[in-house]
């Protein structure tokens, strides 16, 4: 069964850069355990938003769970403590979006 999260990760004061960085390197993880990163979103990080924000799906709980225990992702729990103020994970499920317009059906821009 298909695992749907949004994670959203806040960074340490003046560790904007170095957060981008780490999580370059889990989302490369994350690609490795099969995981499809649908979202990968950046936000100003003022007024208390997440700095990043992930949309991301794994076939099975099995490539999920590898992923968490994969020792590459264990040995960078330091980084993980040294950048990230603060991570909310939510597994979500999808739902169909009613009278959204087929990609086909939009009106062609004429052509001069």
């Amino acid at each position: 069964m298909e695992i749907s999260c949004c994670v959203q990760f806040w960074a340490h004061p003046g560790m904007e850069t170095d957060l981008s960085t780490y999580l370059d390197r889990v989302v490369d993880l994350e690609i490795e355990h099969g995981g499809n990163i649908r979202y990968r979103g950046v936000t100003s990080g003022t007024d208390d938003q997440p700095l990043e924000i992930h949309i991301l799906e794994f076939p099975t709980a099995d490539m999920l769970n590898n992923f968490m225990g994969d020792d590459r992702r264990t040995a960078m729990a330091p980084e993980r403590e040294r950048v990230i103020a603060r991570m909310e994970i939510m597994t979500t499920n999808e739902v169909p979006v009613q009278n959204q317009t087929a990609e086909s059906e939009l009106p062609q821009a004429n052509k001069a």
